[in-house]
């Protein structure tokens, strides 16, 4: 053995999940204005502009409300670094899809985000859930297989209605 010493990992910081405060909407726009394309990536749709991407999350808000959608924000260590969203909600909250966001200088606890969302989601009594992720985002793919995802043997059609 060489004479350096193994530095100690510090103990690992939770992850915590909230529900959504009026304080957030400060958070959603300077992730929109720093991160857009994984804002777009998180809705599945283009966000050309501040105004379209608070009208798509307001939807989201609605979704909440009426309970087809659950929403909350995660916070590490008090600062808020992302959110899960658990959207397609059926009555007996049997199953949903699940989206996770972590913004870009805090991605190395996505890991963590998306262990606290399956709790969250096991804890809502849910036997499964489905996510989607674009084939190119490598980080995305790996964390889905890690967290026991596994890739479904449906295969998505897409056509746009211009």
């Amino acid at each position: 053995m060489s004479g350096r010493r193994l530095k100690k990992r510090p103990p690992s910081v939770p992850v915590t999940l909230r529900g959504p405060t009026d304080a957030d909407e400060a958070h959603l726009l300077e992730w929109y204005e720093r991160d857009r394309e994984g804002l777009e990536q998180l809705m599945g749709l283009e966000l050309p502009s501040k105004e379209v991407f608070a009208q798509q999350f307001q939807r989201v808000i609605a979704m909440v409300q009426e309970y087809t959608a659950r929403l909350l924000m995660a916070e590490l260590k008090d600062e808020t670094i992302g959110l899960v969203l658990v959207t397609d909600l059926p009555e007996n909250l049997e199953a949903g899809r699940v989206h996770i966001y972590v913004t870009p200088p805090k991605r190395r606890y996505a890991l963590r985000v998306a262990e606290a969302g399956l709790a969250e989601a096991t804890k809502m009594g849910m036997q499964r859930v489905v996510q989607t992720v674009q084939a190119a985002n490598k980080g995305a793919v790996r964390m889905s297989e890690k967290l026991g995802f596994k890739p479904s043997p449906v295969k998505t059609y897409i056509k746009e209605l211009n």
